[in-house]
């Protein structure tokens, strides 16, 4: 009787530690979508003005990443090239290459530093749509 009690509290501590690792692994497993749907969550609204060559978002001027994404992402309503230009706090300007990105969530830059500064050019002309970064 005694060693029958003691095997069921040892397999019911075995149960409980092996669900406390899948918890902990399910836990981890779901933390990335969640931090990309935060990030996306708080994409601005944009719509590109006609500057020069390309189309440009902001109009004029620049904007500051934040802590909220660690890309900039962009989702716009027709298939443009787009480009990140940043806005060094050492003066001039410094443009990444084209990336093309269609009607679905894109990447315009990558492992962007929070607080850098940017705009946005469009190779194909006017677009709207949605920016996170």
């Amino acid at each position: 009787m005694r060693i029958r009690s003691r095997t069921i509290r040892v397999l019911t501590a075995a149960a409980l530690t092996a669900g406390g690792l899948t918890a902990a692994t399910t836990a981890t497993a779901t933390a990335a979508p969640v931090a990309v749907q935060s990030c996306l969550g708080s994409a601005k609204s944009f719509r590109t003005t006609p500057v020069g060559q390309y189309s440009r978002w902001p109009a004029s001027g620049s904007v500051t990443t934040t802590s909220n994404c660690n890309d900039i992402n962009v989702k716009g309503t027709y298939g443009s090239d787009v480009r990140a230009c940043f806005l060094p706090s050492g003066g001039g300007t410094s443009c990444n290459s084209w990336r093309y990105i269609g009607s679905e969530w894109g990447l315009a830059a990558t492992d962007v530093k929070d607080g850098t500064k940017f705009y946005l050019e469009f190779a194909d002309g006017f677009d709207y749509g949605s920016v996170a970064y």
